[in-house]
């Protein structure tokens, strides 16, 4: 058994509130390990618009901002046999 698994056990054996704690701290830990030089950068040619993803807002509305209401109207244009 691999000291993985053996922690495993040992955490389900904790109750629910004790397990969480424990979830929080593993994770608090993460945040504060280095990163190592085994990690590096990303390359290619959309390294710069994949780092400005999902941080622009435009005022465009277009078909995904609503695309409910654009199925709605493509739906009753069918039933309307347009």
């Amino acid at each position: 058994m691999s000291a993985v698994e053996k922690l495993l056990e040992q955490a389900r054996r904790l109750s629910p509130s004790e397990r969480r704690r424990l979830v929080a701290r593993l994770e608090g830990s993460l945040l504060h390990e280095p990163t190592g030089a085994s990690r590096r950068s990303p390359e290619g040619p959309y390294v710069r618009s994949l780092v400005l993803a999902g941080t622009v807002h435009t005022s465009f509305r277009d078909v995904s901002s609503n695309k409910y209401r654009h199925v709605g109207e493509a739906a009753a244009a069918r039933r309307r046999g347009r």
